[in-house]
C-alpha cells in the first residue's frame, strides 16, 4: 500500500533533529565533546582537523555539516563544564572494539592538519588512560587511523 500523505508528514514531523538526538544520547555527546577537544587543543583550528571532524560527526553519527554548527553550540552551551577526563569516563563501559575506533577518530583529527601537537598527544593519552586502552591497541588505533606522523 503507498504511504498517504498523512504518513509522509507525521515521518518528517517526528524526525528528530542532530541537536535533540546528541542531548538524548549522553555517550554521543561525550565523544563529539572529545573530538572537539582534540580540534582545540593544539590552540590552532586548522581547515583540516574541523573537516575530519566534521567527516567522523557525518560517517559515525549521521550529522551533516548543515546541522553541525547546532550541534558544537549546544555542546558549548551545555558541556562547557565537562572536561576531558569526564567526557571519557563516560564512554568507559564501550565495548572494547568501539573505545579503540574512538581512539582512532581522535587521532585522525588530530593528525589531518599532518602535526601532532605535544597537547593533542596528551590529550589522546589521557583517554585511552580513562578508557583502559592498553598500549597496543593504542598502536593498533594509530596503525589503523589515517596519520602517518603519529
Amino acid at each position: 500500500m503507498a504511504e498517504s500523505l498523512f504518513d509522509r508528514i507525521y515521518a518528517f514531523l517526528s524526525k528528530k533533529s542532530a541537536v535533540q538526538r546528541v542531548a538524548e544520547d549522553p555517550a554521543m555527546a561525550a565523544e563529539l565533546l572529545l573530538l572537539m577537544h582534540v580540534v582545540f587543543a593544539d590552540g590552532d583550528q586548522h581547515p583540516a582537523e574541523i573537516a575530519a571532524f566534521k567527516e567522523i560527526a557525518f560517517a559515525n553519527f549521521g550529522i551533516s555539516a548543515e546541522e553541525l554548527p547546532e550541534v558544537t553550540e549546544y555542546l558549548k552551551d551545555y558541556a562547557y563544564e565537562t572536561n576531558t577526563r569526564q567526557a571519557a569516563a563516560m564512554l568507559a563501559e564501550m565495548a572494547p572494539e568501539r573505545r579503540v575506533a574512538l581512539l582512532r577518530d581522535l587521532m585522525t583529527v588530530a593528525c589531518s592538519d599532518n602535526e601532532f601537537d605535544e597537547a593533542e598527544a596528551a590529550l589522546i593519552s589521557r583517554v585511552a588512560q580513562v578508557l583502559n586502552v592498553s598500549p597496543q591497541e593504542l598502536q593498533e588505533a594509530n596503525a589503523a587511523s589515517k596519520c602517518d606522523r603519529c
